[in-house]
């Protein structure tokens, strides 16, 4: 393996993206740097941890921030030959870049923080799995508001209409919580965080099986981490382009910023890996399960200067 180097790719347009096909088979107009990232998810996640293909690419993926790393391989090409047998181009070596790990850096808002003991498919909070309430006691007996009850089909049981169709990428509670005054709403309070301070997400950690061991991980992270710290306003809201009463603040003092705070939802087999890179699991948040594989959340502060929101 030759020396490798690190593409980062910004927020950028994902429309067409067509999630029942592999990343060789997606639209020209798809960066090449995002199919790179897919291909490596696709063999981690779905390949061999048997997540659905469908639910690898997200909505998130078009505002993240993602880190790829390539490496120059070197592979032996076999000689060819035409229909007489004679050599036409002999065996020979060729060099290619080919990625090999990736990341991905989440913005604010996020949907809530997942209850303990719950279980998703493709984003969306199984049937029966209760959303802790903001004040983190569990709820207070009213009806879930991610799984309104039904009567017989054509309502909410009570003669009001049945809740439209949702994306399934959000519950009717992740809808309310990401439309909700800033900062987006209140979350439920957890270790290390209060429910209400803006985190972004680290997530989509992944390196092909046959370069673990090189550190790969650990270097994408180092280097998505440094640009963290360089660039700690690059995610806050702007009022100049949005306007206050879109954001939905009525003074500065009100916009969300991001403090440093980072949260991942970690594979509970690797979380001594992240633990090693400053993370900590935040107990109170619990186990939960996505695709059927057990996370926990895990969270990690990083020193950033202090900076006016964008005005």
């Amino acid at each position: 393996m030759g020396t490798p180097f690190i593409t980062h790719l910004e927020p950028t347009r994902l429309d067409g993206y067509n999630t029942r096909l592999t990343h060789d088979k997606q639209s020209p107009h798809i960066p090449p740097a995002f199919k790179d990232a897919m291909s490596i998810r696709e063999a981690v996640f779905v390949k061999e941890q048997g997540c659905p293909l469908e639910f690898e690419h997200d909505a998130d993926d078009a505002r993240s921030c993602h880190w790829v790393m390539y490496a120059s391989v070197k592979t032996t090409v076999p000689e060819e030959r035409d229909s007489d047998g004679q050599v036409i181009r002999p065996r020979h070596s060729e060099t290619k870049s080919t990625p090999i790990g990736t990341l991905r850096i989440v913005p604010f808002p996020h949907p809530p923080h997942p209850p303990d003991g719950g279980r998703y498919v493709g984003g969306v909070l199984l049937p029966g799995e209760d959303i802790p309430s903001a004040a983190g006691d569990g709820g207070n007996g009213e009806n879930d508001e991610n799984n309104p009850p039904t009567g017989n089909g054509n309502g909410n049981g009570n003669g009001t209409p049945a809740e439209p169709r949702r994306h399934r990428a959000f519950s009717l509670v992740d809808q309310r919580r990401l439309s909700a005054p800033m900062p987006f709403g209140a979350d439920r309070r957890t270790d290390f965080h209060d429910g209400k301070e803006p985190y972004v997400k680290l997530g989509r950690v992944s390196v092909l099986s046959e370069f673990r061991g090189h550190q790969i991980a650990a270097q994408l992270w180092a280097a998505a981490k440094k640009w963290l710290l360089e660039n700690p306003t690059y995610f806050n809201p702007s009022v100049k382009e949005l306007g206050f009463d879109v954001m939905k603040v009525g003074s500065a003092e009100d916009i969300p910023k991001w403090n440093g705070l980072i949260c991942i939802h970690a594979q509970e087999n690797v979380t001594k890996i992240y633990e090693r890179w400053g993370f900590k699991v935040d107990k109170s948040m619990g186990r939960f399960f996505e695709e059927g594989i057990p996370h926990v959340g895990m969270f990690q502060r990083l020193e950033v200067k202090s900076t006016d929101p964008k005005i």
